[in-house]
């Protein structure tokens, strides 16, 4: 039995050092997985120590641009408390000036209190002196009986007079101050009247002033864009034909040139001959028009003047079969230079005509409208139409040509009319759309 006790004992020792081992075992799993747990804090920490130095920076680089706000803050505050003072100042000073003009007021009351008073007084006395007239009378029949009391109320009558005599003094005095005080307050309304009439006149002139830098600037901006073609025009439209020129020279100077040769260079040298004396001419008709315009300004009946200009190309018109409708009931009167408005309305005109759409027939439709002190003339057409998202700063421009597949042209005439309508003191825009046609819109201050 007992060799059985010490045997289930042995089992059940090796049994508790084997649950132990795994015990140990587990507790090892354990410490293993509980130390990769504190590695991994941590890094979480060290990841939140980094993240927190670079929010105390951020938070550094924050309260720094905090204390420049609240620095600019106090000098702002400063500013404020600066000008809530002098806002004050100006208050008490308006306070101290109504004072100021209360109690004149009050004066003015008082003196003319005073004098209903000093009216009344005399009034008074004058009664008193009939009474005392009439115990005058008395006095005299009891003269002997009352010398004493004559005597005394001849006293009180001496009194009253020179009291009198000193109200008058008074009331004429207080008289004279309310004449000064009226004239004074007459002449300060006058002064006002005049800063006020200076201030109306300076501000005009400010505006004048204004719109004519305004204008001036304006005028500079387009004699630069000018410039810039003109120097265009130079270096390239007079450049071409004199170097043709000097080359067909050179080559005239060479010996033993065949008859055909000489020719074909003459041609060539009348060819550049001819397009130099045609760009001359066209500068010389530009610096015509930009010059100071002497013709004098004409009324003109819209109506008539198209008809007269309808009649000039009606050849041309029959020729395309063209339609053109005008209405000028809303204005039919313009004063302007009639020959730069002959022009304008021929070029417009010649160009929807050059420029239409084949197969369909011309229409071109002419009105007037007056909006805003403005008058407006509008030129529209169904021609061709110009694509302005790539063209819009060359349609005004100098030797700028549009569509040369289907007309000639030098490209002059729109800058023309553009010229001739700034002249006259007008602008010119243009709305246009591929293949559905253009509309010119020419404005005029009246």
């Amino acid at each position: 039995m007992n060799k059985i006790n010490k045997s289930d004992e042995l089992i059940n020792v090796n049994k508790e050092l084997a649950f132990q081992k795994e015990e140990k075992k587990k507790r090892a799993a354990e410490l293993i997985i509980a130390n990769k747990e504190l590695l991994f804090q941590n890094e979480e920490k060290e990841k939140r120590a980094e993240e927190l130095v670079i929010a105390n920076k951020e938070l550094v680089f924050q309260n720094e641009e905090k204390e420049k706000r609240a620095a600019e803050l106090v000098i702002a505050n400063k500013e404020l408390v600066f000008q809530n003072e002098e806002k004050e100042k100006r208050a008490a000073e308006l306070v101290i000036a109504n004072k100021e003009l209360v109690f004149q007021n009050e004066e003015k009351e008082k003196r003319a209190a005073e004098l209903v008073i000093a009216n009344k007084e005399l009034v008074f006395q004058n009664e008193e002196k009939e009474k005392r007239a009439a115990e005058l009378v008395i006095a005299n029949r009891e003269l002997v009986f009352q010398n004493e009391e004559k005597e005394k109320r001849a006293a009180e009558l001496i009194i009253a007079n020179k009291e009198l005599v000193f109200q008058n003094e008074e009331r004429e005095k207080r008289d004279e101050e309310l004449i000064i005080a009226n004239k004074e307050l007459v002449f300060q309304n006058q002064e006002k009247e005049k800063r006020a009439a200076e201030l109306v006149i300076a501000n005009k002139e400010l505006v004048f002033q204004n719109k004519q830098k305004e204008k001036m600037t304006a005028d500079l901006i387009q004699r630069n864009k000018d410039l810039e073609q003109f120097t265009y025009i130079i270096s390239h439209n007079l450049r071409a034909p004199v170097a043709n020129i000097i080359g067909l020279s050179y080559r005239l100077q060479q010996v033993d040139l065949a008859d055909d040769i000489k020719k074909q260079i003459a041609g060539g040298l009348s060819t550049s001959v001819k397009k130099l004396d045609e760009v001359i001419r066209d500068l010389n008709d530009i610096l015509k028009v930009r010059q100071k315009v002497d013709e004098s300004k004409q009324l003109i009946n819209l109506t008539q003047f198209a008809s007269d200009i309808h009649l000039s190309i009606e050849k041309m018109i029959e020729n395309e079969n063209a339609v053109i409708v005008w209405n000028f009931s809303e204005v039919d009167e313009i004063l302007t230079i009639k020959s730069y408005l002959h022009s304008i309305f021929y070029n417009l005109i010649s160009n929807s005509l050059k420029y239409r759409q084949p197969g369909i027939p011309p229409a071109i439709e002419i009105r007037s409208q007056k909006l805003n002190n403005k008058i407006i003339l509008l030129f529209k057409d169904n021609g061709l139409g110009i694509d302005l998202r790539n063209l819009s700063d060359h349609v005004f421009g100098l030797y700028k040509r549009f569509h040369t597949d289907r007309a000639e042209g030098k490209g002059i005439g729109l800058y023309m009319v553009k010229t001739q309508v700034e002249s006259m003191g007008g602008k010119i825009s243009i709305s246009s759309e591929v293949n559905k046609g253009t509309e010119f819109k020419i404005e005029f201050e009246t």
